[in-house]
């Protein structure tokens, strides 16, 4: 049980310095590739995030086997398999580094309770999430299907994809969504769509269809656990939020792809989904007493 104390909390104080590495070294390569494609952005965000995730795990397995081969020497032996080089001072030195270490493995109990108090919270955070999809995933399976999944149908067709997919207008969403593994659906704001021309639906279908055929539900699954277990640096935070970002531009390439360049009419179709989306935040922090409404994720 003291090994696995130490051992984890000495992981995750290395990793304080090993995040913060990565990440300069991730910004570095974005700000190379900030010329080149989105996608080329998105693969470099995601490694980034990879290594970040595995470097932990070489801590830790690292540490573990110096555990069980090395055996613990004293003071006195690590200053005579060391010797100081300038005498007095170089003892010093050693005493020095000595006390930080001490008082730095007398915290690692501390750090490693406030570490699984955060990584409970999230995760308790992550299952609502997951218990919130589902019961959309279940709703609209039980739907009927929408009148545009003919549209969705040729779209999958001309992207690729080999399976279908369901398109439900649904009324428990405020954002066009797809929810469900093996099984996806796509889940429309019905309210939104009255706002929308067949093209500007058809180019929101494309944007969802891409995030289906790019299978980017498996690469969230990947941040929100690297979100939960490495809640406490901000590089984990920041390469992901990269990712996200990169990965919606992705998307907005295969539907300007898709819809033959037209870009003007796709940033009118976002245009005109946000404005609805404005319409009723006001709408609801105006029924609420002017208090601002939550948004529904």
């Amino acid at each position: 049980m003291r090994d696995w104390i130490e051992i984890t909390g000495w992981t995750l104080l290395h990793f304080v310095w090993q995040g913060a590495l990565l990440g300069l070294a991730v910004a570095g390569a974005l700000w190379l590739c900030r010329r080149r494609s989105a996608r080329a952005r998105y693969a470099v965000a995601s490694g980034g995030l990879v290594t970040l995730l595995a470097a932990p795990v070489v801590t830790a397995a690292f540490l573990w086997q110096a555990a069980r081969t090395v055996e613990p020497r004293g003071r006195g032996d690590r200053a005579a398999a060391h010797p100081p080089e300038d005498g007095a001072a170089g003892v010093q030195a050693l005493a020095a580094r000595d006390a930080v270490q001490a008082r730095l493995a007398a915290a690692l109990p501390a750090v490693v309770a406030v570490w699984l108090a955060g990584v409970s919270l999230l995760l308790v955070r992550t299952g609502g999430g997951l218990w919130r999809v589902r019961r959309l995933h279940a709703a609209g399976l039980a739907a009927p299907a929408s009148r545009w999944q003919e549209a969705a149908a040729r779209l999958a067709s001309r992207l690729g994809l080999t399976h279908a997919v369901r398109v439900v207008e649904s009324r428990l969403v405020g954002a066009p969504a797809v929810v469900g593994w093996p099984r996806p659906i796509i889940l429309l704001p019905a309210a939104a769509l009255a706002n929308l021309t067949p093209a500007q639906v058809e180019a929101i279908l494309a944007h969802e269809l891409a995030h289906v055929r790019r299978h980017d539900r498996l690469v969230n699954l990947l941040q929100s656990l690297g979100e939960t277990f490495l809640f406490y640096h901000p590089a984990v935070w920041w390469v992901s939020g990269r990712i996200r970002t990169e990965r919606e531009h992705c998307c907005d390439d295969v539907v300007v792809l898709a819809g033959n360049g037209d870009r003007a009419g796709y940033a009118a179709a976002l245009a005109a989904l946000e404005e609805w989306r404005g319409r009723e935040s006001a709408r609801a922090s105006g029924a609420a007493g002017g208090r601002r409404g939550g948004r529904v994720e």
